[in-house]
């Protein structure tokens, strides 16, 4: 019988919707039924650049090892704006849906997948998620920056570039993505103000919105503002961050 290795599993978040929220739309199921929600654009990427893709669902604290024993590599998704109370703030009326449940249960991923020193890679809401997680704050909207930003939120054709990144010469990260220039699609509100902890900008936009991040002490963990997922629906560059982190991945598996 022919055996080969087996592809790397990444985990991947993902929105939880309440029993007590209107399923509504397209959504199956019955009234006072939870769900766990996963882009589909993010489970293609990982597939086309070479892994298996494992939905995360949100589970108790006590539970979360038992999901990264299962997994090689992570990534934590965009979704709802990261709740502006966990870095001090209040609620504004710009504010868009928050989740307190999936900001607590990813917080407490976010803590044990670094300790395990398991590849990550985060994804807007997840790059920001990571800036708070380690102290940092948030533009709770880009208008606060000035009133000049670039379009950060183009929806109509998500996949398209609408602005370059420059990139930081000679780190990983630009090796990764491509470039010291590279062109990126943009679909957020929030944005990176106060560094968090250890943590390195490795990437911005002309009108000086952070849309790279590292940990100043490790390689294997990148952060992304743009979505990569919804570039690769259109152009393999959009596969680039995915399949460095299945490198990593297979990496750390044959270390173990």
């Amino acid at each position: 019988m022919h055996t080969s290795r087996r592809l790397p599993r990444i985990g991947v978040v993902g929105y939880f919707i309440s029993e007590e929220e209107a399923v509504g739309g397209r959504i199956r199921g019955i009234p006072r039924q939870a769900f766990s929600l996963f882009s589909y654009d993010m489970i293609q990427a990982i597939v086309k650049a070479g892994a298996v893709a494992i939905p995360l669902p949100v589970v108790d604290k006590a539970e979360i090892p038992h999901q990264l024993n299962a997994i090689d590599g992570l990534v934590f998704s965009g979704g709802e704006d990261v709740d502006p109370r966990l870095y001090g703030e209040e609620l504004q009326s710009t504010a868009h849906r928050i989740d307190p449940v999936r900001d607590r249960y990813e917080l407490e991923l976010m803590e044990l997948a670094l300790d395990t020193d398991i590849p990550i890679l985060c994804i807007c809401r997840g790059m920001q998620l990571l800036n708070v997680y380690r102290g940092g704050s948030l533009y709770s909207d880009i208008s606060l920056i000035s009133e000049e930003v670039l379009n950060h939120w183009e929806t109509s054709e998500p996949w398209r570039a609408v602005h370059p990144v420059m990139m930081k010469a000679g780190h990983f990260a630009t090796d990764v993505l491509g470039g010291t220039t590279i062109e990126a699609n943009s679909i957020h509100h929030q944005s990176v103000n106060v560094l968090g902890d250890g943590l390195e900008i490795v990437g911005h936009s002309t009108d000086n919105v952070v849309e790279a991040i590292a940990l100043k002490d490790r390689s294997n963990l990148l952060a992304v503002q743009w979505h990569p997922e919804m570039i690769a629906k259109r152009n393999q560059e959009g596969l680039r961050p995915f399949r460095w982190l299945i490198e990593q991945a297979s990496s750390r598996m044959k270390d173990l």
